[in-house]
């Protein structure tokens, strides 16, 4: 497994048909490659003084035993200096929901109707002190 930046076209084709993902100004990312596939991407953008928002695709779930979330969780929370990220996940995606969960993230809003009749856009987020991702003493440095 190689965790890498995502730095191909290629890569960006990919994330945008996963997880709808579009690549604006201050786009930059994450993929994680098995092999010549693509295992795993995140892509981040929308930087604000202390928070971003982040997509990711998981294509392979193995990459949750190889470090995938933890370099997502470092770059973000370590290298870029964010306190919060946000992800934004439609209320009928419920598989990602669910594992947005499960990796740590909660829902803070709901936006009713936002994706169209019937289908809401749920606001998720992390803080780095929650953040099970990181080692300890980086999450207390907060």
């Amino acid at each position: 497994m190689i965790i890498k930046p995502l730095d191909k076209q290629y890569e960006w084709t990919w994330l945008q048909s996963m997880c709808k993902a579009i690549q604006c100004a201050d786009s930059q990312g994450i993929i994680a490659l098995d092999g010549d596939k693509i295992a795993a991407g995140a892509v981040f953008d929308s930087f604000g003084p202390d928070a971003c928002n982040v997509h990711w695709a998981i294509a392979k779930p193995m990459v949750l035993r190889h470090g995938f979330i933890e370099a997502i969780c470092y770059h973000l929370f370590i290298t870029c200096g964010r306190k919060r990220i946000f992800g934004l996940v439609p209320s009928t995606n419920t598989k990602a929901l669910k594992l947005d969960k499960h990796l740590g993230m909660t829902e803070v809003a709901r936006i009713p109707h936002a994706m169209g009749e019937g289908v809401d856009y749920i606001v998720l987020t992390m803080t780095k002190a929650d953040c099970q991702w990181l080692p300890e003493e980086l999450r207390e440095a907060a």
